[in-house]
Parts: structure tokens; C-alpha cells; sequence
């Protein structure tokens, strides 16, 4: 009994569409951070050092959110997948 495998395939797909939901709004969110970082830059140039503290804050923080966005994308697809290979398999096949 205690080598019993349940799995309910619609849960996981679930599962895994939310995180590519996640995944997206992460990547969308490292774009933004990029454009305000270039902003900041550039009023760095023209005098506002302030916002060169703060580019560099937030330079900081992208790559994080790059890599949440990859980890995201990539427990999706293994949900998804997980899901499908539980079906094939209880289908024999």
C-alpha cells in the first residue's frame, strides 16, 4: 500500500499553467527593471546621482528576478510533462 502513486493530471497541468502565468509576469517585471535601469543611467550622466544609487539597487535585484523567471518556466514544464507521462502511462502506453 504504501508504494502507491496518486496523481490527478488536471491539478498538475494546473499547476504548471500558474507557474508559466508567474513566469511571465517575472519576465515582464525583469523588462521593466531593465528599461528603469537605463533611465537611471541616463540621469546619472546628465547629474541626478541619486538615481545611479538606485540603478545599482535594482541591478542588484534583476538578475534574481531572472532567475525566478527561468525556475518558474521551468517547473511548469516539468508539471505539464509530469502530468502527460502519468496519463501515458496509465493508459499503458
Amino acid at each position: 500500500m504504501a508504494n502507491q502513486r496518486h496523481m490527478e493530471p488536471a491539478k498538475v497541468r494546473a499547476m504548471g499553467n500558474s507557474f508559466k502565468q508567474v513566469s511571465s509576469v517575472l519576465k515582464a517585471v525583469s523588462t521593466v527593471l531593465e528599461i528603469q535601469m537605463n533611465i537611471l543611467k541616463t540621469t546619472a550622466f546628465i547629474g541626478l546621482f541619486g538615481g545611479l544609487a538606485v540603478e545599482r539597487y535594482l541591478a542588484i535585484i534583476k538578475p534574481r528576478v531572472d532567475q525566478l523567471a527561468k525556475m518558474t518556466a521551468q517547473l511548469a514544464d516539468d508539471a505539464i510533462l509530469s502530468a502527460a507521462d502519468w496519463e501515458k502511462a496509465q493508459r499503458g502506453g
